[in-house]
């Protein structure tokens, strides 16, 4: 049985794990309570940037200037990632680390890129990949 961290950035994409979480060992590591292990807390919009984040992603401009932003949900993720330990020791531990959704694919490749969270487990993004990578 091998041991996954699922990073997720949204609590609607642990449905896309499947059956992994029945055949391995996984633990699940996003910014809500609701069905993960372990909480990671993004430091949250105030409300005035929060509705231009909103109107933003309407447009692909704007969707484009909030990528490139500090605001981007994918890189306040990151940050609260980059300062959580226990993440760490649980990346450590792992054999692969999946991203399961695309605003978490940046902070699982920063943390590829870490060297105190070891380098004996694979990063992938999708279920398909993970179960390629475990299959290896």
């Amino acid at each position: 049985m091998s041991r996954i961290v699922a990073i997720v950035s949204q609590p609607g994409a642990i449905a896309g794990l499947g059956d992994l979480v029945v055949e391995h060992e996984v633990v699940i590591v996003g910014p809500s309570g609701e069905n993960t292990d372990h909480v990671l807390r993004p430091t949250p919009l105030p409300s005035i940037l929060r509705r231009w984040v909103d109107a933003a992603w309407r447009s692909p401009a704007g969707r484009n200037a909030v990528r490139i932003s500090p605001w981007d949900t994918s890189r306040r993720l990151w940050r609260a990632a980059r300062r959580d330990r226990r993440l760490r020791s649980l990346i450590a531990g792992a054999d692969v680390v999946i991203a399961v959704d695309r605003d978490a694919v940046f902070t699982v490749w920063k943390m590829s890129r870490k060297r105190d969270v070891g380098r004996a487990w694979t990063a992938v993004y999708g279920t398909n990949a993970a179960r390629f990578a475990l299959a290896r």
